[in-house]
């Protein structure tokens, strides 16, 4: 009996020290907020929801006011008091972002604006942002999702989701500003469908890896790695790898609309 004693308490203690390496969703949650506290971008007040199917839904409501070298942003259960908008994210997402796996502008990501994302910013009833505030979204996602200073975001294979036919990471965006890297794998095929061929923006793509043939405004053209081509606004373009190796670039997409 004393060594079946032994056993359950090892397999108890292993079971608890499982349990404390899988922190709640809620802890998850409250170690951004803590985080947020440091950060100088909590100096502008904000209210907003966090929403986690299965789990719960919380609001964070950030004051705009600092104590002690700490911004107020408070944790609160059950949704916003009053209409905002709220990240709707699954457990699974959560936990990856917290995890370093993805980050929150990319799990974000998509083609079209009705498109299905892993994490998406929905809004309440009555929420009626201004031009201005509707802006201020992504870049505060940024910040708020991303722990530390400087702010590290880790991009490459595996950290990807895919919109426009191929792997993309989100590095940052803010009203007139999107920056992104794009791996383009053999046989893979960029904006082949006609509505996405045309961006009411500029774009720079700066290829860094391999060679990828296109079209712009019915023009070929290749670029390869150590070169950039510059894509003007509502001009169709599309892209396709036909090589055997993967092509990698960074896409900025900048100006008014971007």
């Amino acid at each position: 009996m004393f060594v079946t004693a032994i056993v359950i308490g090892t397999l108890m203690g292993l079971m608890g020290s499982a349990q404390e390496a899988t922190p709640s969703i809620e802890k998850i949650i409250q170690s951004y907020v803590q985080d947020f506290r440091s950060d100088r971008f909590a100096a502008q007040p904000m209210l907003f929801g966090i929403r986690v199917p299965d789990e719960g839904e919380w609001h964070v409501r950030v004051t705009g006011e600092q104590s002690e070298e700490r911004w107020g942003v408070e944790l609160v259960k059950g949704p916003a008091p009053k209409p905002t908008f709220v990240y709707r994210v699954e457990a699974k997402t959560l936990r990856a972002i917290d995890q370093g796996k993805i980050n929150a502008l990319t799990a974000q990501g998509k083609s079209f604006g009705d498109d299905y994302a892993p994490m998406d910013v929905l809004h309440m009833d009555g929420f009626e942002p201004s031009f201005a505030e509707y802006g201020a979204i992504n870049p505060f996602s940024f910040h708020f999702w991303t722990r530390g200073f400087p702010e590290v975001i880790p991009f490459g294979e595996g950290m990807t989701r895919r919109a426009h036919g191929s792997n993309f990471v989100v590095f940052y965006y803010q009203p007139g500003l999107r920056t992104a890297w794009y791996r383009v794998e053999p046989g893979e095929r960029v904006r082949d469908d006609p509505q996405e061929q045309a961006a009411p923006f500029p774009m720079m793509a700066i290829v860094v890896r391999g060679k990828s043939v296109g079209e712009v405004d019915g023009q070929r053209v290749t670029v390869t790695a150590g070169q950039a081509v510059f894509i003007p606004a509502s001009v169709q373009h599309r892209w396709w790898n036909d090589t055997e190796e993967a092509a990698e670039l960074i896409l900025i997409m900048f100006g008014e609309n971007a």
